[in-house]
């Protein structure tokens, strides 16, 4: 006949109530447990000027491009006596102030979506630090929407000065 073997004594007896020692056994060289530091609301708000920027800058990009697109609209009216509707113009044809003005007016639709492009992703970019840093936020989400919305009204400045250029 086999007997079990009795069970394995606990590492240290449990505490009876009649001990008060005032110490725990098991807390014993253990460290104690940090103490919760709850979380700052809101970061300190720093100057609004980079916001401010931004939406200068946007605003910026599409006055300076819509202008420049608007006079660039106004010279391709000197072109539209030699569009036919459907057929392209053969530029070998034109008289040389006309080949002067098309030249002039694809230069300047260039650099009106050119200065649009580079202030408007100028305004852009750091609208969207100033609106993360909350560095005036209010004028970064101007300078965001104003970016992105500006091309609309380049173009339309650009078809604007056309369409009164060919009607003058």
């Amino acid at each position: 006949m086999s007997t079990t073997p009795p069970p394995p004594e606990p590492y240290q007896q449990p505490v009876t109530r009649g001990d008060s020692s005032g110490t725990t056994p098991s807390a014993q060289g253990a460290p104690a447990a940090p103490a919760y530091v709850p979380p700052t609301t809101s970061k300190p708000k720093g100057p609004k000027k980079l916001g401010l920027v931004a939406f200068v800058v946007s605003l910026i990009a599409v006055v300076g491009g819509s202008i420049i697109a608007f006079i660039a609209g106004m010279q391709s009216a000197s072109l539209a006596p030699y569009a036919d509707g459907g057929q392209q113009m053969e530029p070998n044809t034109l008289p040389p102030e006309v080949q002067q003005a098309a030249i002039v007016f694809g230069i300047l639709t260039v650099v009106a979506f050119v200065v649009y492009a580079v202030f408007g992703l100028w305004g852009f970019i750091q609208g969207i630090v100033a609106a993360v840093k909350n560095r005036g936020r209010g004028w970064a989400i101007g300078a965001i929407a104003l970016s992105l919305l500006g091309g609309i009204v380049v173009g339309s400045a650009l078809a604007a000065g056309a369409a009164i250029g060919v009607s003058a």
